[in-house]
């Protein structure tokens, strides 16, 4: 499946064609990976910033709950 004709310089090897597949994966599945990665890079610090203010919040109050009066 290939868009456009291959045209090469003189002298240059043909190129092989490309299969569907791999078509598929560089123009859909590349992308959406690509996202997913700048996401995480983007929302991993307030998700692990996050968790980590409810793991203390949790902590404490199972301190103060254990605390004799």
């Amino acid at each position: 499946m290939n868009l456009l004709p291959l045209e090469v310089l003189p002298g240059w090897p043909q190129p092989e064609p490309v299969s569907d597949m791999l078509l598929m994966f560089l123009m859909v599945l590349g992308p959406l990976g690509f996202g997913v990665i700048v996401a995480l890079l983007y929302f991993g610090p307030k998700l692990a910033r996050e968790r980590r203010e409810r793991e203390l919040k949790a902590s404490s109050t199972e301190l103060e709950n254990t605390r004799p009066n």
